[in-house]
């Protein structure tokens, strides 16, 4: 495809933008919910934003999975405010006490007879969204027709050795990031395979192109080391230096790849080490809130969050606007990430710039063409938008 069906700079900052994804491309996404072990009792439930969707998880009585939109059906309010919890037998909401069950019925409505003599209840039930479940993860799409099965097919029968139940896996506090850049600045970065080498040189070791591979599964992409000629999930030197201290039993076997990107705001990272889930929220054009929940090995079960730089103890979150020392002395690759994402966002925005070529190669930046081919076809997109 031609380089320059390649996203325009102002796809990166206008407000319009944000407001076409959010019309098109977020109102029929899948995106990380949680896991199964979140959902244990009838009335459990999670919140997932979802550009500007908030869609509400819910176990039912029966021990299903429901997923609705998270507003009343009378006058809008929002029902759910806490990121999870119990609702309890039912969903009520705090304005006027509109009760929903928890397969979304609508059950009771105060003062029925003489305010809503005409009412019919079933035409008022929660708006629904969709669920699915792979492996151990759940997610959920705002999109009540949005086949699930044809979003995770392409990767259904890749290797996956993970057990987050295992007994040698626990989950530790989850991170979370405020990023002074656009979504798609920090899924591309992600992406680049052509950067390794270069920015990371100190904390990763590369790969260099032609060490590394991006294969597509799909609208979805594998990321594999591949420095020796033979596929692997982790660069030589993150090898080399960690050995086989904590290795997770269920994560021992071979095959998976080191970085999965699911199309399009999920990134899951397994190594024989710990297992991560990254979510990609955006909330306005150059704002997005990375979360990422994260699972180990017995040697790092402990709250670790101190020691990241940018993190704030008061409200839990890791900014740029927190750093004590320069970036590229930390020694940690996420902050790397982290500051040439703001970078390059500050670099995009001004009058003038304009994209170069992408290198060629799947261990370059073929990926990010990859992604823009997605974006196109979900967003309906023309060639330079």
């Amino acid at each position: 495809m031609n380089d320059f069906l390649r996203l325009q700079p102002g796809a990166y900052f206008s407000q319009d933008w944000l407001e076409h994804e959010r019309a098109s491309l977020f109102r029929d996404a899948w995106a990380f919910a949680g896991t199964n072990r979140d959902f244990k009792e009838p009335g459990d439930y999670r919140l997932v934003e979802i550009g500007a969707s908030t869609v509400l998880v819910i176990m039912d009585k029966a021990g299903h999975l429901n997923a609705y939109h998270n507003f009343c059906r009378h006058r809008g309010a929002t029902l759910l405010d806490d990121t999870s919890g119990n609702a309890g037998g039912t969903i009520v909401c705090p304005y006027h006490r509109w009760t929903y069950g928890l397969d979304g019925a609508l059950r009771g409505v105060p003062d029925m007879q003489s305010c809503f003599a005409d009412l019919d209840r079933a035409k008022l039930n929660l708006k629904p969204a969709a669920v699915g479940a792979f492996k151990d993860l759940v997610f959920v799409n705002p999109n009540p027709q949005a086949c699930f099965e044809d979003w995770i097919e392409p990767i259904r029968n890749l290797a996956w050795p993970h057990d987050l139940f295992a007994h040698d896996v626990k989950e530790v506090a989850p991170l979370v990031y405020d990023l002074k850049c656009n979504w798609k600045v920090f899924a591309e970065n992600a992406l680049d395979g052509y950067h390794l080498a270069y920015l990371h040189e100190k904390t990763l070791g590369g790969p260099k192109p032609d060490g590394n591979v991006w294969e597509r599964a799909g609208d979805h992409m594998i990321w594999y080391a591949n420095e020796e000629g033979v596929r692997h999930r982790l660069p030589l030197k993150i090898r080399e230096e960690a050995g086989s201290l904590g290795l997770i039993a269920s994560a021992s076997e071979t095959g998976y790849g080191g970085v999965y990107f699911l199309f399009p705001l999920t990134l899951i990272v397994p190594t024989p080490y710990g297992f991560s889930v990254s979510s990609l929220k955006p909330y306005a054009p150059a704002k997005t809130r990375l979360e990422i929940r994260q699972w180990v090995g017995p040697w790092q079960w402990s709250d670790e969050r101190g020691s990241i730089p940018g993190y704030d103890k008061k409200t839990g979150v890791i900014s740029s606007d927190n750093w004590t020392s320069p970036a590229m002395e930390t020694g940690d690759f996420q902050t790397e990430d982290v500051w040439i994402c703001e970078k390059t966002q500050r670099g995009l925005e001004m009058p003038g710039f304009a994209f170069g070529p992408l290198s060629r190669g799947p261990g370059a930046e073929d990926p990010i063409r990859w992604f823009q081919e997605s974006l196109a076809r979900h967003m309906d997109l023309k060639p330079t938008e």
